[in-house]
């Protein structure tokens, strides 16, 4: 049997655990391999979103629509709960665009999701994402308040499969350009959150792995109320190098209860830890550990 091959069992036998549905996507980019499981479902991304978002980012600098140095102001229309730190801050905040950018990715900042996404356009992320020939992901809704209760596939939706395509091309340096792919890396290198797919590597007291300029891992995750909790990831290594999303919905976490851990604990977020970390284990991870 070949690595691969084990691999795609072990997934699956992790998967089948899990209470609520689930997907993932896996490309290994040194060999092309590609695995997965109900990979190209429609499901809810959360902040996984913020990915294409980027990609459409420095498609609109490299049109020379944007230029990443331009300030940017927060403003009352840009306000939204949850995850990062400007909604605690008085509007009026002026950052430059790639200020903005850092703060989405590293802290899924909210409000700074909401100044890059309105400065694109919503129509403009879109058609990136067809222009790279994924017709599934889509920004339906800006966060605001009229989320809340909402359908969850009228927001923000996407696919394993797609998703992996988003990181493979900034991988791959394919997305926009080298330049561009290259910075994209080093900003989603930078993620503060280590609670979803690399959960379980083995991270030092400063967010970094051993031999961390060979060895990293650049991501971006997600979670919302339901159980949905996603997460993308860009592994490297000097063994391995392979791109991964996987997608979570329902599960323990969905009941409201504490069965099963809520918040970076629930269920889901376990989940996408033991599948990231067999995958790195397989693909990646340095013989001597």
């Amino acid at each position: 049997m070949t690595v691969i091959s084990s691999l795609r069992s072990q997934l699956q036998t992790i998967g089948n655990a899990y209470t609520g549905k689930w997907t993932y996507s896996l490309t290994d980019i040194e060999s092309g391999d590609r695995i997965g499981f109900d990979e190209d479902d429609l499901m809810p991304t959360a902040s996984l979103i913020k990915v294409p978002i980027l990609i459409a980012l420095y498609q609109a600098v490299e049109d020379g629509r944007i230029s990443l140095d331009d300030r940017i102001t927060f403003g009352d229309e840009h306000r939204f709960p949850g995850s990062g730190v400007l909604q605690r801050m008085s509007t009026g905040v002026e950052m430059s665009v790639r200020d903005a950018a850092v703060l989405m990715i590293i802290i899924s900042d909210n409000v700074a999701t909401n100044m890059v996404a309105d400065l694109v356009g919503h129509d403009f992320i879109n058609e990136q994402q067809r222009r790279m020939g994924l017709e599934k992901t889509t920004i339906y809704e800006r966060w605001s308040e009229k989320l809340v209760g909402m359908d969850v596939r009228k927001t923000w939706v996407s696919t394993a499969a797609e998703m992996a395509r988003n990181l493979e091309a900034i991988a791959k340096h394919e997305a926009v350009s080298e330049a561009a792919s290259e910075d994209m890396l080093r900003i989603m290198r930078r993620n503060d959150y280590r609670h979803e797919l690399s959960r379980e590597l083995p991270w030092s007291e400063m967010n970094t792995l051993r031999n961390y300029k060979q060895n990293w891992v650049a991501e971006k995750g997600g979670a919302s109320p339901g159980g949905i909790r996603t997460s993308g990831a860009i592994f490297h290594s000097e063994r391995g190098y392979f791109v991964m999303s996987v997608f979570c919905e329902g599960g323990s976490a969905a009941s409201g209860t504490e069965a099963g851990g809520t918040g970076r604990e629930s269920e889901g977020n376990v989940l996408l830890g033991k599948l990231g970390y067999a995958a790195w284990r397989a693909l990646a991870a340095p013989e001597s550990g």
